[in-house]
């Protein structure tokens, strides 16, 4: 097979991968919270910087979110008696709405050994790695269809 053709067979692989990962989202950070906490909420780049935006959610109320460089952002301090799961919603100032979900609850102590992976996947993450596996896989066939006809 020629390096053009494995080149284009690879970009559209990866334009499919990125055409079905979803939509991205508002970010909370950490997902996971305790009490008292504060955590950081980012508008990454949906919102215009001149008309602002503010983020709402019951576990930590109403914050309005300060231009940065190139986005919006500020930190929130989660209710001490909050618990449970919670939705966060960013409101740009043209009414535009972007959401993410934040858990709080009481430490989860260390997850020693894990690697730092406790806390899970995203869909994109998913998605990204799910597509990368296909492409390896189809390259791993037509690598060995090639030497098969070679070898005939």
């Amino acid at each position: 097979m020629r390096p053009a053709r494995v080149f284009a067979t690879a970009a559209v692989a990866t334009a499919l991968v990125g055409l079905t990962a979803p939509a991205a989202v508002a970010s909370a950070n950490p997902h996971w919270a305790r009490p008292g906490q504060t955590l950081w909420i980012s508008d990454d780049r949906r919102c215009d910087l001149r008309q602002g935006a503010t983020a709402y959610s019951g576990a930590f109320g109403t914050v309005r979110l300060r231009p940065r460089v190139h986005y919006l952002a500020t930190h929130a301090k989660v209710f001490w008696h909050a618990r449970g799961k919670y939705r966060v919603t960013i409101r740009c100032g043209d009414g535009t709405r972007f959401f993410d979900r934040v858990q709080v609850g009481p430490t989860r102590g260390s997850h020693a050994g894990e690697g730092g992976g406790a806390g899970g996947m995203s869909d994109a993450e998913f998605a990204g790695g799910a597509g990368l596996v296909a492409l390896a896989a189809g390259g791993g066939v037509m690598v060995l269809r090639r030497r098969s006809r070679g070898a005939a």
